[in-house]
Parts: C-alpha cells; structure tokens; sequence
C-alpha cells in the first residue's frame, strides 16, 4: 500500500471525528467563496460605476431645487456656451412644466393626498370643485368662521420636454416602453409619450389623442419610469415644449457627458467660470464617488472575510493534524524504526489533511456557490439603503420624468450581479490547497522530530 493510498484511508477511519472536520472546513471554505464572488462581483460593479457615470455633469439654474424655487431656466446662450465647452462630448436638454386642468384634457392619475394638499396650499386650485375646511374657529366666536372654505388644490400633470426621451430612464440606460414606439427628442411634433398610470386613467394607447396647450398630440408609446410619480406624466420633444409654452431656448437641466472621468473636475470648474452665478453645476464623479463607497466598504468586509475564513481554515487542518500526530506517536516511532523515511512518513500526514481538506472543499464550494447571490445582495442591500437615506437629505435637482444622474447611480449600485467567474472559482480552490498546505506545515515538523528509540522505549 502505497504513501497516498495510507493517507486516505486513514483520514476517514474515523468517520465522527473526520465528519466534524469536514463540516467545519466546509462552512468555512463556503464563506471563502461567497466573500471572493462578492468582492469580484462589487469591484466589476464599481468600475462599471465610475466608468458610466463617473463623466457626467449636471447644470441646472441657480435657486431651483426639486422642481421649486425661483430661478430663471437657462437661456440659448447659456446652452451653447455648456455644449462648446471642451471635453464635453454630448448634452442632454430639458424642460419641465405642469398640466392644470385648463391646459389639458387629460385627467391626472395621482390624487392629492395630505402631503400634495400641503405643497399647493397656496396655488388656488384651477377649477377643482373640492374644498378643504378651515381649522375649527376659536370658542367664543360661536363658529363664526366655520363657513370659511379655501379651494382645493388640483393634482398636476407633469411634462418633460427633451432631447433624448431614454434619459428619463430610472436606471440611467434605456426608457422602458411598454407599447407603442419611441419619439425623436431632437424634432418637433405633436408625438408624445404617455406614462403607464397615466394612460390607464384616461384609457390611452399608441395611437391615441388628448389635447395640451390648445394643440391635439398623438400618443406614439407608452412608457413605465418604474414608479407611480413619474409614470403621471408625459414626455414630448423639447422644441415642441418649448414652442407651445413660449419659452424659445429655455431648458430646466443638462446632463452634460465629459470625455474622460480625469477631465471632470476641470470641467466643472470652466462652467462654472462661464455661467457664473446663474446655475447650479455639480458633478456625477462625487455622487458616483459617494455612491459606490458601499461597495467598496463591501469589497473592504470581503477581503477581511476570506482572510479571516482562511486563518480559521487553516487552524482547523493544523490543529486537527497536530492532534492526529500527537495520537499517533508510536505508529510513526514504529514506521520509522522499520524503515520508514521521514518523506514518506510527512506525505502520509499531509495525504491526510488533504484529504480532508478536499472533502471540505467540495461541500464547501457548493454551498458557497449556492449562497453566494443572496449573501452578495444582502450585503449590498443594507450598504446602498444606508448610503441612499445619507445623499437624500442633500439630493436636490430639477422635477419631472428626469432626475439626473443621482438616483441613476443609486440604482446602478443596487444592481450588483453576483456571478461566479472562473478566476473567483479557480481562486477559491488553490485557497483551499494553500490551507491543507499551510495547516500540514507544523504538524510535518512535529513529525520530523520523532525519534524511533525514544518513542518504543517511553510506549
């Protein structure tokens, strides 16, 4: 029998014992593997991050927040001046504005609640029937005030004019139409694109017409932006918008696309040398930067978690052999005395531990496999939900279908694939030699200490 054959044979003559090993060695050779396909996988994820988005720039005019505020939209020059500033390689336009009930007769699918009522308060409400009743009048003035009523405020419906209608994506690529066909954001006609909820309420399909500003647009598609908000609204080009409210040249936002992620900064500063005063120029790099630093921190927790698995590991195959070494005293004082070489002898143990390492390994490269995903996005999860609340009480940027980069980025740092890429999985087995290695590396020394003589003299 053979130096290998000794060895396996041995590793498994006590089953209890080697079961207990290989269970340990499993669970944690299966956290080396979902840590190694989490960390693969976010690192992809933040490269594809910094290089998709990490170029671009919004401008947006100064004092508007979120749809409010009082600045004016940006001119025709101001435009021109963005798109002839060097090393920007294209722009997006856009302009936004609300339907009221007398520029349309589309009804709007969003129903004021308390919230809503409170933001328009001050508006009047177009021709809304609805009241909403004055707080109760003070005792002693016998409700004398109880008849007050104040109009109700009108649900809007909101319109975004662009030069490119996929910007209004939710996840930063390419808007999602449900039927129907896409319009050209860069003419002029009287084609536009419903949102879903929208549409439902006032039984619109491609093909269809309702009127906006005295003029009858057709419905070319119907688009889902991936939530109830946005899909209350319409998309149209932006000449068209522009034409139909009188605002020839004027724009809400422009996502400005830079040529390289190392020319942003300096970008950033020119705009805001040239428009001065008169925008808001902030750059997707940060929020990118911002955004992705979950990642990273997950790429940081993986890193520590394969190397701490591998530690454990591999003081699980050195004590276990340690143990099995010190049992075995007198068989490896016999074996030598007979003629056995300290080669053979040192193979045999670490055949052993092999061998228990290799059976560890296979359950382990299982399970990890299998929990990898969920453990990937968990992971992912809780850091993109905690860095999103943070960037949420600083996010500000014009309203409408469009919201910019920010949110885009936030989306795209959610969506982290957890895949099992050959590297990762060829990775994860010379891990898990390294640890038969590493923890056979005492245990060899031990081995090579023991005298014959004096192990059948004391046994």
């Amino acid at each position: 029998m053979n130096v290998v054959t000794r060895g396996i044979r041995n590793a498994l003559r006590s089953p209890v014992r080697s079961g207990a090993i290989i269970i340990m060695l499993a669970i944690s050779i299966g956290l080396i593997v979902a840590m190694l396909v989490a960390r693969a996988s976010v690192n992809t994820k933040i490269d594809e991050v910094k290089s998709s988005t990490a170029t671009t720039v919004t401008i947006s005019p100064a004092g508007i927040r979120g749809g409010m505020g009082g600045g004016d939209p940006l001119t025709a020059e101001q435009i021109s001046t963005i798109t002839n500033t060097a090393n920007i390689k294209s722009t997006v336009s856009t302009l936004t504005d609300q339907l009221g009930t007398d520029d349309t007769n589309l009804t709007p699918s969003l129903e004021l609640g308390s919230f809503g009522q409170r933001q328009q308060r001050f508006e009047g409400g177009g021709n809304s029937s609805g009241t909403m009743p004055q707080p109760p009048a003070d005792e002693g003035q016998s409700g004398a005030s109880t008849s007050a009523q104040r109009t109700m405020p009108t649900p809007r419906t909101s319109i975004t004019g662009t030069t490119d209608p996929n910007s209004a994506a939710t996840n930063g690529s390419v808007l999602t139409i449900t039927s129907g066909a896409m319009i050209d954001g860069k003419g002029d006609t009287t084609t536009a694109l419903v949102g879903k909820s929208l549409a439902e309420k006032n039984s619109l399909s491609p093909g269809s017409t309702f009127t906006a500003y005295g003029k009858t647009f057709t419905v070319s598609g119907i688009y889902d932006a991936g939530n109830v908000f946005e899909n209350n609204g319409l998309i149209m080009p932006l000449a068209t918008l522009q034409n139909l409210t009188e605002q020839a040249g004027a724009v809400t936002s422009v996502i400005a696309t830079v040529d390289s992620s190392d020319n942003v900064a300096s970008t950033v500063s020119t705009l805001k040398t040239r428009l001065g005063d008169k925008a808001d120029v902030t750059s997707q790099q940060e929020q990118a930067a911002s955004s992705v630093s979950s990642l990273q921190s997950i790429s940081t927790l993986a890193t520590t978690g394969v190397i701490g698995a591998t530690v454990a590991a591999a003081a699980i195959v050195l004590l276990t052999t340690t143990m099995i070494v010190r049992e075995r005293r007198r068989e490896i004082g016999v074996i030598k005395a007979i003629g056995g070489t300290n080669t053979k002898v040192i193979g045999q143990f670490i055949t052993e531990a092999i061998t228990l390492t290799v059976l560890g390994g296979i359950i382990g490269l299982t399970f990890g496999v299998l929990a990898s995903g969920s453990i990937t996005q968990s992971l992912v999860s809780n850091q993109a939900t905690n860095n999103a609340n943070s960037q949420q009480r600083g996010m500000g940027g014009p309203s409408g279908v469009i919201r910019g980069g920010a949110r885009a980025v936030q989306e795209n740092v959610r969506s982290v694939s957890a895949t099992v890429k050959p590297e990762t999985f060829f990775g994860a087995i010379g891990i898990t030699i390294l640890i038969a290695i590493i923890g056979s590396a005492v245990p060899a020394w031990l081995i090579a200490r023991v005298r014959p003589a004096e192990v059948l003299r004391t046994e």
